[in-house]
């Protein structure tokens, strides 16, 4: 019965087709935008990340470390968002 059921799950994975996503045309202005998006998105979080280490080296000095390093935290979890977008959207697309 288990066999059965796993030949009738591939035979139907099978027969699935699977196209290959093109671009429509007239969007590539789009595409650019969100090109230029991610950029910008990117070079903020890596400014993000840099006065955040800033901030922690002043920091350290008056007690207040936890704030400069919230501040890094988050700028490197902007960058890796950033950076995979693309890759989480593909997974859903």
């Amino acid at each position: 019965m288990l066999l059965q059921t796993l030949a009738f799950g591939l035979d139907l994975a099978a027969t699935i087709p699977n196209p290959t996503p093109e671009q429509p045309p007239g969007t590539e202005g789009f595409t650019t935008i969100l090109n230029w998006i991610a950029w910008a998105v990117i070079l903020l979080g890596v400014a993000g990340f840099l006065a955040s280490s800033g901030f922690l080296a002043f920091a350290s000095f008056t007690g207040r470390e936890i704030n400069g390093f919230k501040g890094l935290v988050i700028s490197l979890i902007v960058c890796i968002l950033a950076i995979s977008a693309g890759t989480i959207i593909n997974v859903f697309v």
